[in-house]
């Protein structure tokens, strides 16, 4: 599961048992060691704050769902292949707020190569390029930049 880095958020640990509202992200932007591949899942079509607007929930098993962005199929019984988003903020932007709840049993990161601009303050930007790599927290090599934290959640363990 992708974690986002936005500030204020809670550190995790693994062990931890969490409870997350997350969202969907398709495969075509992951490191292959993040995908699942054809997840079987149930979607429902659910009403949003806007007359005449609806989003997309997606049901695995009791501990998991997730918001569907820019869904194009119907209702129904389907598989879908990606990996789960953990935003912290999703509540704020959808009436509908899907978690997932489990034990996480790892911990990393995605990275990808980082192009280092100085700013003026002593500190410097980084541009990241290149394919997305899974890299251990510990072993962020320094010409890397850490564009995703990450987490192996254990949705059975309940």
């Amino acid at each position: 599961m992708l974690v986002d880095l936005e500030p204020g958020y809670e550190r995790l640990h693994v062990g931890d048992r969490i409870e997350a509202t997350t969202a969907w992200c398709r495969p075509e932007t992951l490191p292959a060691e993040m995908v699942s591949w054809d997840v079987p899942v149930q979607v429902e079509r659910v009403a949003t704050n806007l007359p005449g607007e609806h989003d997309w929930v997606a049901h695995g098993n009791e501990h998991v769902s997730a918001l569907l962005s820019a869904w194009k199929e119907s209702e129904g019984p389907t598989a879908i292949s990606g990996c789960l988003i953990y935003d912290r903020y999703l509540h704020l932007f959808h009436h509908v707020a899907p978690t997932t709840r489990g034990r996480i049993l790892r911990h990393a990161c995605i990275t990808r190569d980082a192009h280092r601009t100085p700013t003026p303050h002593g500190g410097y930007s980084a541009n990241p390029s290149g394919p997305p790599t899974l890299t251990e927290r510990s072993d962020v090599p320094p010409d890397r930049t850490v564009t995703w934290d990450c987490v192996e959640l254990d949705t059975d363990d309940e």
